[in-house]
């Protein structure tokens, strides 16, 4: 398991560098691109948390989810749901070593932030984003948007705890970047998901 005092690899965004040292120590999981089938069985559903700010309810687990920003996605696909992401966006790197086989099967929608159309051309049933600026005016979408169409949204609660996002754009954080958050991320998406073993693995 990841000691906290663990430095991180230099990457320009905190976050992302915060779950790259998170998975890569504690071996990415399971990178298998096709899930156990522990995701098929609905127990615990629906599923309500609250997440930055909103309350979040998840009928059932996800088949067809889209992954906006690429620390959201490498989380995902260390918790070895490739076969539920029916797309990605946003890479501004390559993928981390150890996840290539599991990425090279989803489907990257585009390299850069998405258009709203594009998301919703891939029929999603629940949305994940590392920032709350790409689910934000001037992002993809609001998250507003997406739920009015029955779609769940999520953004890393590292991005939300301890930082102020009322002004747009990065925001401005107000308490240091822990790693609390980003087991809470993975917890949660296991959760989310319907694999809750296997973020309680990590």
């Amino acid at each position: 398991m990841l000691s906290k005092a663990t430095p991180a690899p230099i990457r320009t965004a905190a976050l992302f560098a915060a779950g790259v040292v998170l998975l890569t120590a504690c071996g990415g999981g399971t990178t298998d691109s096709s899930a156990d089938g522990g995701g098929d069985k609905a127990d615990g559903f629906p599923l309500t948390l609250k997440n930055c700010g909103r309350t979040v309810t998840v009928k059932a687990p996800p088949q067809r989810a889209v992954s906006v920003d690429q620390g959201s996605t490498e989380i995902l696909l260390s918790l070895g749901l490739a076969d539920r992401l029916a797309g990605t966006a946003t890479w501004s790197d390559p993928v981390m070593k150890g996840l290539e086989k599991a990425n090279k099967g989803v489907e990257r929608i585009s390299e850069n932030r998405p258009s709203s159309e594009k998301v919703l051309d891939k029929e999603p049933d629940f949305l994940s984003a590392s920032f709350a600026s790409t689910l934000a005016k001037g992002g993809v979408a609001p998250r507003e948007q997406f739920e009015k169409l029955g779609v769940p949204t999520y953004i890393s609660p590292a991005d939300c705890t301890g930082k102020d996002n009322s002004g747009g754009g990065d925001g401005a954080r107000t308490a240091p970047l822990t790693m609390d958050s980003v087991y809470t991320e993975v917890r949660e998406l296991s959760q989310v998901f319907g694999v809750p073993e296997r973020g309680d693995a990590w």
